[in-house]
């Protein structure tokens, strides 16, 4: 069984575990603004850097948490590398008491990129481990509380136009990424969440892409049986400078 058809019945189980339960879900949009860059100094060794700021309320009204992340890579060949990051997260609780609530979260990830005449494809297993600061009485406390996550990507790139992957060329781009908790603390949501995308690219030179969007998040809550289904627009801009393997 091909790795594709694997993750599909995967997710297909999911739904199947999902919907078999009496649920209450939470909606709302939200919008993703990111900017990535990735540097490789050398044939082996590269830099990763990451941020993101995600507005809420209506898609954009409220400013709900940042995302900052750098990390180093490490290049087994062309089209598979090892990652090792920090990303640092801070949410803004908002309501009668507002307050900011820290995570740290270290990662490892393989990511292996291939390609076929007519297509790119992008996969990438992550492991997380998560450090969330704890509220009591509606108010940050000084204590965090640890879980690991799994994550599966998969991304599916079509070109739309005559030169691909070029200045001025545009492509599809599909994918999905799955996640899964596990740790003492976590009871209810050991499935945390489901990320479907569908979006484009459009190259402004080979190195640098600009994408636009749009992601549905379903995500099971700590408490059984709450989940939230998020309507998200998503904006990324995507640059990439060798600076040493010319």
């Amino acid at each position: 069984m091909s790795i594709k058809y694997y993750i599909l019945s995967l997710f297909l189980l999911c739904s199947i575990f999902l919907n078999a339960q009496t649920r209450q879900v939470q909606y709302g949009q939200q919008t993703w603004l990111d900017y990535l860059n990735q540097n490789r100094y050398s044939k082996q060794w590269g830099s990763w850097i990451d941020l993101q700021l995600k507005l809420t309320d209506h898609y954009f009204n409220a400013v709900l948490a940042s995302e900052s992340t750098l990390g180093a890579t490490y290049y087994t060949k062309n089209n598979l590398k090892i990652v090792g990051a920090l990303t640092y997260v801070d949410q803004i609780h908002a309501g009668s008491n507002e307050y900011h609530l820290a995570e740290y979260r270290p990662w490892q990830m393989v990511q292996l990129n291939t390609e076929s005449p007519h297509s790119k494809f992008l996969q990438w297993l992550r492991l997380e481990e998560r450090f969330k600061q704890t509220t009591s009485n509606d108010a940050p406390t000084s204590n965090y509380d640890f879980t690991y996550r799994l994550r599966y990507y998969f991304l599916s790139q079509i070109p739309l136009t005559q030169h691909h992957y070029q200045k001025g060329s545009f492509s599809l781009v599909l994918s999905d990424e799955i996640y899964i908790n596990y740790g003492k603390s976590i009871v209810y949501n050991t499935f945390d969440q489901n990320r479907i995308s569908a979006g484009f690219y459009y190259y402004l030179n080979k190195d640098n892409i600009f994408q636009f969007g749009y992601t549905n998040v379903y995500q099971q809550l700590s408490a059984k049986n709450k989940f939230s289904n998020l309507d998200v627009l998503r904006v990324s801009i995507f640059n990439n400078i060798n600076f040493g393997t010319h």
